[in-house]
């Protein structure tokens, strides 16, 4: 059966290698002890990877719809020996379960585009400011607007200018942080 997702995410995955995550935490500036929001954060791509750059004292909320893929990051950050990790189970688009200014940085990787595609972008920024700390930020890991896979298909995709001019519009402060690796671009955003 013809699938849009299978054929437009690809099948093998080579745009979530380890040199992608490690380009992306090279330029978001982690310190150890912060507390990070991973928006979206599926089977843990990232979320692994952010516990251990944050350290012990950190903490990593990992925030899915997917109860299947949340428990498949347990099962991962249980391997990794990684005790800061926080698994929650919650739909983004409608209330981030999270505490208010609690957040130092809320990262968002290929997750944004579905948000839009939906229209509950207005929604889930504002969930995102109330989580966030006064000088938090939002991170967003999000597929240039180029045909092809992997990724979703063009008329999903939205390039950085455009969600430059969402997030300003929305309350942010946004600036494009460059390209990463092939297929994607990261922005940071602040309050």
């Amino acid at each position: 059966m013809y699938s849009w997702r299978e054929e437009f995410w690809g099948r093998n995955n080579l745009f979530d290698s380890d040199e992608i995550v490690k380009e992306v935490l090279n330029k978001i500036n982690l310190a150890k002890g912060f507390y990070v929001a991973d928006l979206g954060s599926g089977t843990g791509r990232f979320t692994i990877p952010l516990a251990k750059e944050i350290g012990e004292n950190g903490k990593v909320f990992a925030v899915d719809i997917s109860k299947e893929s949340l428990t498949i990051l347990k099962e991962n950050a249980d391997r990794e020996k990684l005790n800061n990790i926080e698994i929650v189970y919650g739909d983004i688009s409608k209330k981030i379960p999270l505490d208010d200014n609690s957040i130092d940085v809320a990262f968002m990787a290929n997750v944004f585009h579905d948000i839009l595609y939906e229209g509950n972008e207005s929604i889930v920024l504002s969930e995102i400011k109330r989580i966030l700390k006064n000088n938090g930020r939002l991170i967003i890991l999000e597929f240039k607007k180029i045909r092809g896979p992997p990724g979703p298909p063009i008329f999903m995709r939205i390039s950085h200018d455009e969600l430059i001019n969402i997030l300003n519009k929305n309350g942010f402060s946004a600036k494009y942080l460059g390209e990463i690796g092939k297929y994607h671009y990261l922005i940071e955003a602040r309050i």
